[in-house]
């Protein structure tokens, strides 16, 4: 039976209009109606997580693997508020991520009740939407309508247009187990009617300049974190690299190039050369090098494309914005460079000449190639353990996923892989890496690794604290007792113990947590112990996922 309160009931059944299929769950006694709704729902799968942070996260990685809108539903206070990293990071992808949360009646906010906080806007500068309603009556009509207008107006935002996280905050009356409904009321859907830029054709403003930029001699095409993986865009990728510059790392397409180390052989080479138009879409890049680089250069005209028209000016050059889906336009562009007959010769870019000639020598320079996981040492470190593992998992025969948390770990992976990365690059925080991981494993039959660092996973341990994940997810840990990419810090001199306060530094292993949620373990300490356990991880069945630890 659904709830007896009208409110929930039509949150319930416009979040199914909305194409929400997918629900993760949170303890308490306030979003009781809601979590009732949602597991009596049969178009709705329901996942339970205690760690609210944790849950958004496990939602986020939902919705990535789902490429749908997946609901994450808490209980009053500050159970709110754990949310909002993981909103933060949703928000700077575009990941449609639904906050659902219950609250207490209007009149008793600030009148020191329990469990009571101002939830109304609590998460405004990190939501592209938001919206609060209260309880209401079967018969009360005009309520019923404004409600529906507040909820599809914030709901829309989620699912359309550039996407990204909204919010719905619900006033509830006690009693809050009343269940008696029947089915779901019809909720009027009131859909968007803005055209899908992302699926067909390219505006006037667009194909203006896609012209300008197939003019140009020295043009530049650099593509940031895409919000999934497209093995469409990945084709149209390797066709446009035949042409133009085209920098991307894994974070936006398999046709990446590694370029990171060689950029930093030849910065000062490439700083003479004039780029007369750069084009620039998609969202972060993990590479300092090159953000240093392209706000260091001369540039004619930086166009950026995106979904919601608003520029962001990351190189402090941009001169226009296009808004236009990044696959769209990049197919717009290489169907009109083949319909103006470019020929594969490097006269036609002479900044594509100059820039990959530069990028080999470079390559030479510092033993760095993508094809042959150069940088091999007989040493067990961090950087040996990445290599090997992209090495491995390419002769592995499944489909899989890879997800890499922040700092050291992506770095690395943007040198090794040959294949998408997933990255919570929007924030760059390193919470929740595990969790999104373990979300995403959930919506997926496939394969799903997670690498990450050890303050990251120790900070993000009630990823595992779930009875529902499966044996298709498998966690590399590196631990090398801190964080060591503190070391790198140019000018950082400081005593021993303000480095240890700085980078975290601790003696614990993930033993104890594995073993208390009935995760498999194991450990190596040196580079013969890794490549027997790497084995175990990336081939052996299991019904419960795995770690592998390396401890250094």
């Amino acid at each position: 039976m659904y709830s007896d309160k009208t409110i929930v009931n039509l949150i319930t059944s416009l979040l199914v209009a909305k194409g929400v299929r997918r629900a993760v769950v949170c303890p308490g006694s306030r979003n009781i109606p809601l979590v009732n709704d949602f597991m009596e729902c049969p178009d709705i799968a329901c996942t339970a997580v205690t760690d609210e942070r944790s849950a958004a996260f496990y939602a986020l990685g939902m919705s990535l693997a789902t490429r749908k809108p997946v609901v994450v539903c808490v209980t009053s206070g500050s159970a709110l508020l754990n949310t909002a990293p993981a909103v933060a990071e949703a928000y700077y992808r575009h990941v449609p991520l639904i906050v659902v949360s219950a609250d207490r009646q209007k009149e008793w906010i600030d009148r020191n009740d329990g469990q009571t906080i101002r939830q109304d806007g609590a998460l405004a500068n990190v939501v592209r939407e938001q919206t609060s309603v209260s309880e209401i009556t079967a018969d009360d009509s005009l309520g019923i309508d404004l409600s529906t207008l507040l909820l599809n107006m914030t709901l829309n935002a989620a699912v359309s247009g550039a996407k990204g996280p909204v919010h719905v905050n619900v006033h509830l009356k006690e009693p809050l187990s009343g269940f008696n409904a029947d089915t779901l009321p019809e909720a009027r859907n009131i859909l968007t009617t803005a055209s899908d830029l992302t699926q067909a054709g390219v505006g006037t403003l667009a194909e203006q300049a896609i012209r300008r930029f197939i003019s140009s001699e020295m043009g530049m095409i650099v593509i940031g974190q895409m919000r999934e993986a497209d093995s469409e865009l990945d084709a149209i990728v390797r066709e446009l690299q035949k042409y133009y510059v085209v920098v991307a790392e894994p974070l936006a397409t398999a046709a990446a190039r590694p370029f990171d180390n060689a950029l930093s052989e030849c910065t000062d080479d490439l700083k003479r050369l004039p780029v007369n138009f750069l084009l620039s879409m998609g969202g972060t890049l993990v590479s300092k090098n090159l953000r240093n680089l392209l706000r260091s250069l001369t540039v004619g005209d930086h166009w950026e494309v995106n979904e919601d028209g608003r520029p962001h000016d990351m190189f402090g050059c941009q001169t226009g914005v296009v808004w236009c889906g990044a696959k769209a336009f990049l197919r717009a562009l290489l169907d009109l460079t083949l319909e103006n007959g470019r020929k594969l010769t490097p006269a036609d870019n002479a900044l594509r000449d100059k820039w990959y000639g530069m990028m080999e020598r470079a390559e030479e320079t510092v033993g760095e190639s993508g094809q042959d996981y150069p940088l091999k040492t007989e040493e067990f470190s961090e950087k040996e353990a990445v290599r090997l593992f992209e090495l491995s998992l390419e002769d592995m025969e499944y489909d899989f996923h890879v997800h890499y948390a922040n700092s050291m770990e992506v770095r690395l992976g943007c040198m090794y892989a040959e294949h998408f990365i997933w990255c919570n690059r929007g924030v760059n925080g390193i919470e929740g890496s595990v969790s999104t991981a373990a979300g995403f494993s959930l919506a997926t039959d496939d394969m799903v690794f997670c690498v990450t660092g050890d303050l990251s996973f120790f900070y993000d341990q009630n990823s595992l604290w779930n009875s529902s994940l499966k044996g298709n997810l498998r966690v590399l840990l590196l631990n090398n007792g801190g964080g060591a990419i503190f070391s790198k810090l140019k000018g950082l001199d400081v005593e021993a113990d303000e480095f240890n306060a700085i980078s975290g530094r601790h003696n614990a292993n993930a033993r104890g947590i594995c073993e208390q949620n009935d995760i498999g373990y194991l450990q190596a300490r040196s580079l013969r112990e890794y490549r027997i356990a790497l084995v175990r991880l990336l081939t052996e069945q299991t019904k419960r996922p795995m770690v592998l630890e390396t401890i250094f």
